[in-house]
């Protein structure tokens, strides 16, 4: 009967406790307060909370927790929630207790955000396939699939890694998972061909929800954009000035998706011709007038004239190595051979070496048409000379006002045998035995210069074509004269380095401390029984008596 009346009891309870509340004051003084306030849950996970449900206000009032989903339970004031598995979407939980015994129940409301990532995100452009156009603008589309809550949902729209904008439903309060799309406008430039537009969708579920929030990325699309085209060198007209016999290369080279073509209307009767470069190895008088360049695609054609004037020189100038063609050998004589064609007036030639202006010598022959003068100016290269320009130029004595006319360079390649970098041909070194020894024959040469060892004992290893040679823990057999030999094919040079090997001086110098406190231990012993034979005899020392008396107490005192 007792038991039966227990769970009359404990019905009423549970009946009491999921009391709908039908009337509920959230302005209330002492309201219910949940722990936590806010409550985020991923789609399927566990969940749990507690409410306090008054301080002192609700004693011996009902009170209790309506919910939809899950178990409660009561102690005293405090009742807890909890559910296995939340999978019910816009849940919310009711903690209430009665007012004065009236209808009016006071209460709180702990708002539970159920959640779900997206099942996939992808990019497209909207209402259109295959390749853009410059100029015109386009609607990327990202469509976002099964997420929740919506409202909850950030997109962002990047441009490779720049962030572009974002959108948000602020206003969707669906609570359950949705698709949803979102758009952003772009204008197509050349610039972005070839460029990888995509979205992410990131959940936006405050500092209660995972952390970092849940991000998933679309896949990229690359835009292939069509653009007219684009000349590297702008479409305003450009004038040539070029002297008779010189080489003349107009170029309109253009950039354009679809690969641009290109055409050129020559001047008077010539026949086109095709590509970005229009070159004429040596022009004449002939060549001279009007050139138009067409540069056309599938999006558009631009245009650019070049306005060609021809003037007949009154000489030119060139240089070159009399007799001589390739690289120099160090120290031998060459002859620069300045040569100045349709010179019908005298002229100063100058020689250059860099920048640096050298003395030349004419070279008397018997000209003829058209007339050619020769100047030469002797040389004797150094290493310091590889790599180095040569020019010259010619000024007409009886005409100062005309600017010299400057022939082209030419490079000196300069083969010199190796150099080496140490001051002398001959060192000795002393190493200590176990210390590592190094010995350095580096040289400078051209060609690059090889490198052969000849040491002093044919039981240490041969070193071949190295310019270190490096012996970790020196020993006596290690003594002796190392000759390094540097040669490439414009000579040799060698070095010896002559290697003494000394013993270390520790175990001396630890015979030589023990031996000399032997020595002390002994003086001292032999002064001591010395002291103590005068004393033990009579002959005593007011001096000797006062220290020996501090020595001798502590041994005769009975």
């Amino acid at each position: 009967m007792f038991s039966r009346f227990i769970a009359l009891v404990i019905s009423l309870v549970s009946l009491l406790c999921d009391f709908y509340v039908s009337s509920c004051d959230t302005n209330c003084s002492d309201k219910p307060v949940f722990t936590p306030s806010r409550l985020v849950v991923k789609h399927g996970d566990s969940a749990s909370a507690t409410c306090s449900v008054c301080q002192s206000a609700c004693k011996n009032t009902l009170y209790g927790l309506e919910k939809s989903v899950g178990r409660h339970t009561i102690n005293g004031t405090t009742v807890s929630w909890e559910v296995d598995s939340l999978t019910e979407w816009g849940t919310e939980l009711t903690c209430y207790y009665s007012v004065n015994d009236t209808e009016v129940q006071c209460c709180s409301i702990l708002p539970i955000t159920v959640y779900k990532s997206p099942d996939s995100v992808s990019i497209s452009i909207n209402n259109h396939t295959g390749p853009m156009f410059e100029g015109r603008q386009y609607t990327l589309q990202c469509e976002v699939q099964n997420v929740a809550p919506v409202k909850n949902l950030s997109v962002t729209f990047y441009r490779g890694t720049t962030p572009l904008g974002q959108q948000q439903s602020f206003n969707n309060n669906n609570t359950k998972p949705a698709d949803e799309q979102y758009t952003f406008t772009i204008t197509i430039s050349k610039e972005d061909d070839g460029v990888q537009y995509w979205c992410e969708a990131e959940l936006e579920l405050g500092p209660e929800g995972p952390q970092p929030p849940p991000v998933v990325k679309s896949e990229n699309i690359t835009t292939t954009v069509h653009y007219k085209p684009h000349l590297k060198g702008g479409s305003d007209p450009r004038f040539i000035n070029i002297t008779e016999g010189e080489q003349l290369g107009l170029d309109c080279s253009a950039v354009g998706n679809p690969s641009p073509s290109y055409t050129w209307t020559f001047p008077g009767n010539q026949p086109f011709r095709k590509g970005s470069i229009l070159t004429i190895n040596s022009v004449t008088p002939a060549d001279e007038g009007k050139y138009i360049c067409s540069v056309s695609n599938s999006m558009g054609t631009v245009t650019v004239t070049f306005h060609v004037i021809v003037h007949k020189p009154p000489y030119s100038v060139s240089i070159s190595i009399a007799n001589h063609t390739g690289p120099m050998i160090e120290g031998r004589q060459y002859t620069l051979l300045c040569t100045v064609q349709n010179a019908v007036k005298n002229v100063n030639v100058t020689f250059y070496r860099r920048e640096k202006p050298l003395v030349g010598s004419p070279f008397n022959n018997t000209p003829i048409k058209p007339v050619y003068k020769l100047y030469t100016l002797t040389i004797i290269p150094r290493k310091e000379d590889d790599g180095v320009q040569y020019r010259c130029e010619a000024k007409l004595e009886l005409s100062p006002e005309d600017p010299p006319v400057k022939s082209q360079h030419i490079t000196a390649i300069v083969h010199y045998k190796p150099h080496l970098e140490v001051s002398s041909h001959s060192y000795n070194i002393t190493v200590t035995k176990g210390d590592p020894l190094h010995l350095n024959c580096s040289a400078v040469g051209n060609p690059t210069p090889t490198y052969t060892w000849t040491l002093p004992s044919d039981h240490l290893p041969q070193l071949v074509d190295s310019s270190v040679l490096t012996i970790k823990s020196a020993a006596y057999e290690h003594g002796g004269t190392y000759t390094c030999s540097a040669r490439n094919t414009a000579g040799g040079d060698s070095v010896l380095f002559n290697v003494k090997v000394r013993g270390t001086y520790i175990p001396n110098i630890m015979v030589a401390v023990v031996v000399f406190c032997v020595l002390v231990l002994i003086c001292v012993s032999v002064g001591c029984i010395h002291c103590y034979k005068r004393n033990r005899m009579g002959q005593y020392n007011l001096k000797d008596v006062f220290h020996l008396h501090k020595l001798l107490i502590p041994v005769f005192s009975p």
